[in-house]
């Protein structure tokens, strides 16, 4: 399942960078997340590692991620190592001057064949809640 949220922030795309790129703000501005822990050592980029959790339902979902692509002032990308089949994106890109469009975007696939595509699309919904509030506590966050 693919969910991707967008919005248009008043802040260049350096400023909404210097969020999304420091993974200790992760919960500053992401609801559900129940778990963040950083797995290797040193400042984020291409191959740092991450134990994360959402609360999808009743259910805490996640495991190991780790950050594939870390185009600054661009693109940050994950895909995970363990736990549920997970990649997620920031995309960045200027919407006028001083303005920025923020895409997140979550591709997720749970296991179980038929029912784990049948949750998946239960599930979706609330998962473009949280990327939709993901956004918006980012707006807050940099617009301040």
């Amino acid at each position: 399942m693919r969910v991707q949220r967008q919005l248009v922030v008043d802040a260049d795309r350096h400023a909404i960078w210097s969020l999304i790129s420091d993974p200790k703000r992760y919960p500053d501005f992401m609801p559900n997340l129940e778990r963040w822990e950083t797995v290797t050592e040193g400042p984020a980029g291409v191959g740092s590692r991450y134990t994360v959790h959402w609360k999808i339902g009743a259910a805490p979902i996640g495991g190991v991620i780790e950050l594939v692509e870390f185009d600054e002032a661009r693109d940050l990308a994950w895909i995970s190592i363990t736990g549920v089949s997970l990649r997620g994106r920031f995309r960045l890109r200027d919407a006028s001057p001083g303005r920025t469009k923020v895409t997140f975007r979550l591709a997720y696939q749970s296991p179980g064949g038929l029912l784990g595509l049948l949750a998946d699309r239960i599930a979706s919904r609330q998962v473009g809640g949280t990327l939709s509030a993901s956004l918006e506590n980012v707006r807050e966050l940099v617009e301040a």
